[in-house]
């Protein structure tokens, strides 16, 4: 230990002697360290908190598997009939509690409603999931039971905003849906699951409607489970497969092909969120950044050894054993590394903050604790020990060899550097170069994947249109007819308003995701459950298609006569009748619809459309089924209308129509398709400008790598550039010779890294589903480029090389 604190107190004297060497290899690896702590923050909020709970490894979220080809089809809800029925044959689970995380009510607190997130769970989900509320109680047993059911807990953050944290509001009413309901409980601020993100629950209440075969159809639950003491999840993964087996022999006409899966909860919210590759290629894309900020570091540090050549010669001389060289070398870069990683803790909490602020773009994302937390922390000193090694290793090992005859017998004034000092320094600012070029390369073919995908047609004019969320609660507006009539009443008020051109209601936005339904084509051969036709179902009204400027490409659009006594009517898209009916005549064939709580009836197909992305970041094409709202009406839907200017400037008199027809409705999500777009495009943009920033400072690093090794090189080889000049050299000699060294060694660079980066296409169309990443014309413009850094680089040293006075520099010996 005492040995140790000598070899400190050395350090920092010799640190504080040269400031301006200490501050550039400490600031070079605050950089790398600071988007690495950066990054691993994302990591720490994504994949390694706690979930909130008694055991949280022990409570398992179970949904059922979609036999379809769809996006992650093993985290499909399960059914009301599968949830009762697994709930009580499984053998694993000490207790099953269920979840509908996707609803909707509007509460009236201070006159004005509001639309909010509300979650419905069976009374035991706080118990299964380990948790007890700041303020008041859970439900408890026959709360999920009709005319039981008219209580309410309220999130945290819910009770700050609307309720200034009264803690009296306990056993008081609130009006959700326009019926009143007691808050019996507030959860603490911390109980917050990753994806969901209610800002209340109220139970599950089931009825025997809830429980027929045909509810079979309905999946909306996810189930929360407990696993008995010496269960493993293995185990109840084979209890559930069987169970679900089980469902399918028995209802073979809803169940066919469904299966289950079981995952722990922490890990099932991880997979669902979908962030995990993203994570993956960032922090490898960082790390790489992080290697070139040590590469240079390093070769600071040999030349910083090389000019003590002679000092560590005569401390080895003087009995010094080449152990303790290599650990006063190693103590040094230590230090170093500290004042970095330092320094990159500091610039990390901005880059956090910038993170916090760039991913708001969803409620889902802005409820995730970014934070500076101990795993952060801990990563940083991690990463600022691996940099002491990595950086101070090498030239450590170097120094040590020092000839000792040799150093103490040249007389000259400049510091000379062995062979194998310089070929250790070219071969790392060498793979600086193929390292960035790589980088470089992989970020360009994500930019411009994802930036194809932003500009490509979607199928529809986002730009003029206004949207809203609407839901009628079922006090109201219980059967069809009441909502029919609702809309019916609304979208002429809509259509008056000032600088309006149309409006439209519709169960779903375009490119926002709507549900499939299972389909069957007359006179077609029936096929498997599992097997059927399945299409994109929406319900529009009749000025929908000229509202969104989705082009009528055959037969008609919906009428004021397509309503509930009419017959059944349809519209569909261009890759339905592609996919489905081989391109034939499709006016006049009829489908079935097997769409969830109607008897299926035969539709007639009068129109098709052109096509409409199902989600603004795919660019394939589904097939979409269009009905007539009047013909099939659903209590939750959208509202567009087209704006002759800045859509947003409806925003007010769209409240307001709706308010006219029912003031105790609330909007939701009011803003411009755009916006929206937007905001479902969120990450995209973050992930761009992150990937960009990190290839650029890459970039930037290995230019000024080049730059360290080039003039160092003609700072040792003054004498011998005096030389060439004193025989006849000119200056433009002098100037070739020193940019050809340092083209040489980029291009070598550049050679590898172009290597590297061949199979980038492939890996990434295998990781990143729909993004096409095949850009031949990279892997020539980005080599030229970083040739074309390389050559300024070694300009401004080469040009420095051209000013030697010959006298002077044979004098240097």
């Amino acid at each position: 230990m005492e040995t140790f604190r000598n070899d400190l107190r050395l350090a920092v004297r010799v640190l504080l002697k040269n400031p301006g060497f200490t501050a550039i290899a400490a600031l070079t690896l605050a950089l790398g360290i600071a988007v690495n702590t950066t990054m691993f923050s994302l990591v720490s909020a994504f994949l390694l908190q706690r979930p909130p709970g008694r055991d949280p490894q022990r409570v398992v979220v179970v949904s059922s598997v979609n036999p379809n080809q769809v996006f992650h089809a093993d985290t499909s809800p399960v059914s009301v009939p599968n949830y009762v029925a697994w709930r009580e044959a499984n053998h694993v689970f000490a207790d099953t509690a269920a979840a509908d995380d996707f609803r909707t009510v509007s509460l009236t607190a201070s006159g004005q409603p509001e639309s909010l997130r509300a979650s419905a769970v069976s009374p035991n989900y706080f118990s299964v999931l380990g948790v007890s509320p700041q303020f008041g109680r859970v439900f408890s047993d026959g709360e999920d039971q009709p005319g039981r059911d008219r209580v309410v807990i309220l999130t945290h953050a819910l009770w700050e905003r609307q309720f200034a944290s009264d803690p009296s509001i306990i056993g008081h009413t609130v009006r959700l849906n326009r019926e009143n309901y007691t808050v019996i409980g507030v959860m603490p601020a911390s109980f917050r699951l990753m994806g969901p993100t209610p800002q209340l629950w109220i139970p599950l209440a089931l009825t025997p409607s809830d429980q027929t075969a045909a509810a079979r159809k309905d999946r909306s639950l996810l189930l929360y489970a407990r696993l008995k003491p010496g269960v493993t999840l293995q185990q109840a993964r084979a209890e559930l497969t069987t169970l679900a087996h089980r469902a399918e022999e028995s209802f073979p006409d809803t169940e066919k092909g469904w299966g289950a899966s079981v995952r722990i909860m922490s890990d099932f919210f991880i997979y669902d969120f979908n962030i995990r590759t993203a994570l993956v290629v960032l922090m490898t894309t960082v790390g790489f950044v992080l290697l070139i900020a040590c590469a240079n570091v390093a070769g600071l540090l040999m030349a910083r050894a090389a000019s003590r050549k002679k000092e560590l010669a005569l401390r080895i001389a003087l009995g010094a054993g080449r152990l303790r060289i290599v650990r006063q070398l190693l103590t040094e870069g230590l230090l170093i590394a500290l004042l970095g990683g330092g320094a990159g803790l500091l610039f990390s909490v901005w880059g956090i903050h910038f993170l916090r602020a760039s991913l708001n773009f969803n409620d889902a994302m802005t409820a995730i604790p970014i934070s500076l937390d101990w795993n952060v922390a801990l990563f940083a000193l991690g990463a600022s020990l691996l940099c002491a090694l990595l950086c101070a290793l090498a030239p450590a090992l170097n120094a040590s060899r020092t000839d000792i005859n040799t150093s103490l017998k040249d007389e000259s004034r400049a510091a000379s550097s062995s062979r194998s000092h310089s070929r250790l320094r070219t071969l790392m600012v060498t793979g600086e170069i193929a390292f960035a070029l790589f980088l470089l390369i992989g970020a360009g073919l994500l930019i411009r994947g994802i930036f194809i995908i932003q500009h490509q047609n979607l199928g529809f004019r986002p730009d003029p249109l206004l949207t809203a969320d609407v839901t009628l609660d079922q006090a109201r507006y219980k059967d069809a007819s009441q909502q029919a009539r609702f809309v019916q009443d609304l979208l002429p008020r809509l259509q008056h308003i000032p600088g309006a051109e149309t409006a439209a209601a519709a169960s779903d936005l375009p490119a926002t995701g709507p549900d499939r339904v299972n389909l069957q084509i007359k006179g077609q051969p029936e096929l498997p459950a599992n097997q059927k036709f399945s299409a994109r179902h929406i319900v529009v009204t009749k000025d929908y298609f000229r509202t969104a400027g989705i082009p009528l490409l055959h037969g008609r659009a919906f009428t004021d006569m397509d309503n509930s006594t009419a017959s059944r009517v349809v519209l569909v898209d261009q890759e339905f009748v592609h996919r489905f009916l081989k391109d034939q005549e499709p006016l006049g064939q009829q489908i079935r619809l097997d769409v969830i709580g109607a008897a299926p009836e035969w539709s007639e197909i009068v129109g098709v459309v052109a096509n409409v992305k199902p989600y603004s970041e795919e660019t394939r094409d589904d097939p979409e089924v269009y009905e007539s709202f009047f013909q099939r009406p659903v209590s939750s839907f959208s509202l567009m209308v087209q704006a002759s200017s800045d859509p947003n400037g409806l925003a007010p008199a769209l409240r307001s129509a709706v308010s006219q027809v029912d003031s105790e409705l609330p909007v939701a999500r009011l803003m411009s398709m755009p916006d929206l777009i937007v905001r479902q495009r969120g990450g995209d943009g973050v992930f761009m400008r992150l990937m960009g920033t990190f290839a650029s400072l890459a970039l930037i690093l290995a230019a000024v790598g080049i730059y360290g090794l080039v003039a160092y090189s003609v700072n040792q080889r003054t004498h011998e550039i005096g030389i060439r000049m004193a025989l006849g050299a000119g200056c433009p000699d002098v100037l070739r010779m020193i940019l050809w060294e340092g083209l040489k060694m980029a291009s070598i660079g550049a050679a590898i890294g172009l290597v590297m980066a061949l199979p980038l296409p492939k890996v990434f169309n295998s990781i990143f589903q729909g993004l096409e990443t095949g850009e031949p014309r990279l892997y020539a413009i980005v080599p030229l480029v970083l040739l074309l850094v390389a050559i300024v680089a070694t300009y401004v040293p080469a040009r420095r090389a051209t000013r030697v006075d010959p006298m002077t520099a044979l004098r240097q010996e």
